[in-house]
């Protein structure tokens, strides 16, 4: 099944090229090889020089991921099981629960509680790990909201390179002026398309990954602490609730 962003970014692209043939154009008359290889080539460039490779490596990476299919874990089901194991068999017990879990956050939390580390302490680490995730997540969602502020602005340097060329041949007549400086706004067309058709709707696709999976690690440093203090099924339930049921 497609995901929601690319059936977006599909169906925007698709109203474009309708639009264009609606108005009786050419749409050999919109595929500008020059002005396409500026408007890539320029925002890319300026995107590298704002980020790290490291950085754009992960964004590249993030987007992957975001637009796969993802399968959904019910975390207040799954603390339930632990409770349960916990009341019968101790915290220990969830050592090798632990080990059967794909979410490495959560494994964290499970180890800690087994190592019998102070609440604080745990608390601590567990918020830590969190607020790192979260910094590098929005990153990945900058580094395409950059490069989305790249690409209109190297259309418009596109454009006006154009206009340049035109004003250099005034002497062609009119036809030629026209088809000259109708080539020339095409690169502005490009870059404003590209931002808004392609990357500012994966920067917040990313976005919304972001804040799906923060809501979920909070749901589990609440599910952590609960455990460990021994607190009953009802207020487990209640301190993920609110995280679990946005």
């Amino acid at each position: 099944m497609i995901h929601s962003t690319l059936l977006g970014i599909l169906t925007s692209i698709l109203s474009v090229f309708v639009a264009i043939l609606i108005e009786g154009a050419s749409l050999r008359s919109f595929f500008h090889v020059p002005a396409m290889f500026l408007i890539i080539g320029g925002t890319l460039g300026a995107t590298f020089a704002s980020f790290s490779l490291s950085q754009i490596s992960r964004a590249v990476r993030d987007t992957r991921f975001a637009l796969k299919k993802r399968k959904e874990t019910d975390l207040k089901l799954l603390f339930f099981r632990f409770w349960e194991k916990a009341r019968k068999d101790g915290l220990l017990s969830l050592e090798d629960e632990s080990k059967k879990l794909d979410n490495s956050f959560l494994q964290k939390g499970i180890q800690l509680i087994v190592d019998g580390s102070d609440p604080r302490t745990i608390e601590e680490i567990l918020w830590e790990a969190h607020e790192e995730k979260e910094k590098e997540d929005m990153k990945s969602a900058k580094v395409f909201e950059t490069a989305a502020g790249f690409s209109p602005t190297i259309g418009i340097i596109g454009t006006v390179l154009g206009l340049v060329t035109v004003l250099e041949n005034l002497d062609g007549g009119t036809k030629v002026l026209g088809q000259g400086i109708a080539t020339a706004f095409i690169a502005t067309f490009y870059g404003i398309s590209f931002a808004n058709l392609i990357l500012l709707p994966i920067s917040n696709q990313l976005k919304v990954v972001a804040k799906r999976e923060s809501n979920e690690r909070q749901a589990i440093m609440r599910g952590i602490l609960s455990l460990q203090s021994g607190e009953n099924r009802r207020i487990l339930a209640e301190r993920i609730d609110p995280f679990v049921n946005q």
